[in-house]
């Protein structure tokens, strides 16, 4: 069943937040925006040679997509052109492969309402303002959106130097598993929805600097099992890059489990880095890095992001009239 409801971020908050970015279209080898709202030429020719998208397979794509769609009586779903395209293109314009990613998006949302139909905003975006997970205002090398995890100890500029505080950044007992994993959902479901994300994808950061037993008791099978299976098999995302800093022997418990659930070409994907930070700068330029990771950017903090936030928690319970109906 279609819904026409379009997805897209609205332009109030891209325009106050980056007044500028449409001045990149000029070829320009600045780092561009998060919030970049075209495809320049060079993601238009990786949408071809990588996605296999065109102007005749697009039509195609959204048209056979919207059909099988209209077959499955139970599905309530948005039908904007924005929201399909990130499952086609995810699926490389196989109009069969998106709509069972399509699926999945929606039966994963049925199947743990007790995580999605839930009305707090409010503890979703306090949990966000915390410079412990966002995104970073511009994208790397390749356009792919960089996603911070910051997992470990809260981590305190001093005299030019980072260290760690003797309280944790993220606490279980105060942040409970289900509302990181509501501000992981706000985040990937506000950054799919624009068309270079959904080409270029995402390169992601966990840095585990300062990990200890309290953040690793949530990190049970069941736990990662969930996660893993909403981000690989249940969101229209191609994944780039995921780097590790600082990993240690508690993470290498973490690793055991978490690895034979992941794709093969994820685990291509995966670097470790332990302390070395010099190689996250052959992928993100270190003007636009913040310091912690080795960068020339000030220190990455959420404070700025405050209306995109609200835009990121509305979106996600907007989705709720959404999904299988019985």
């Amino acid at each position: 069943m279609e819904s026409e409801v379009t997805m897209m971020p609205s332009t109030k908050v891209i325009e106050k937040l980056n007044p500028a970015i449409h001045a990149l279209r000029n070829g320009s080898d600045e780092p561009l925006s998060y919030f970049i709202t075209y495809l320049t030429p060079a993601m238009i020719e990786e949408a071809r040679t990588q996605l296999k998208e065109t102007d005749e397979s697009r039509t195609k794509g959204l048209e056979e997509l919207k059909q099988l769609i209209k077959k499955e009586s139970k599905l309530v779903t948005p039908t904007d052109e924005s929201f399909l395209l990130a499952f086609l293109r995810a699926r490389k314009f196989n109009a069969k492969k998106a709509f069972k990613l399509l699926q999945n998006y929606w039966r994963f949302r049925k199947e743990h309402k007790n995580i999605y139909d839930h009305s707090d905003s409010t503890s979703v975006k306090q949990l966000i303002l915390k410079p412990m997970m966002g995104a970073l205002t511009y994208r790397d090398k390749s356009g792919c959106v960089v996603l911070l995890f910051k997992v470990g100890g809260k981590q305190i500029w001093r005299n030019n130097v980072w260290s760690l505080n003797i309280y944790c950044m993220w606490d279980p007992d105060v942040d409970v598993y289900e509302q990181v994993f509501r501000a992981v959902t706000a985040v990937l479901v506000h950054s799919i929805q624009f068309p270079a994300t959904q080409v270029c994808g995402y390169r992601i950061i966990f840095d585990l600097r300062g990990l200890t037993w309290t953040q690793l008791k949530m990190c049970t099978p069941s736990n990662m099992l969930l996660m893993i299976r909403s981000t690989q098999f249940c969101f229209p995302a191609r994944y780039k890059g995921v780097h590790i800093i600082s990993e240690n022997k508690l993470f290498n418990l973490v690793w055991a489990v978490a690895h034979p659930l992941l794709t093969s070409k994820l685990k291509k994907r995966i670097m470790f880095h332990g302390t070395d930070l010099a190689p996250l700068s052959e992928y993100i330029d270190p003007s636009i890095l913040p310091v912690e990771f080795g960068g020339q950017a000030d220190p990455f903090e959420n404070t700025k992001w405050s209306e995109v936030l609200d835009e990121c928690t509305h979106q996600v319970l907007d989705q709720l009239m959404y999904g299988y109906k019985d």
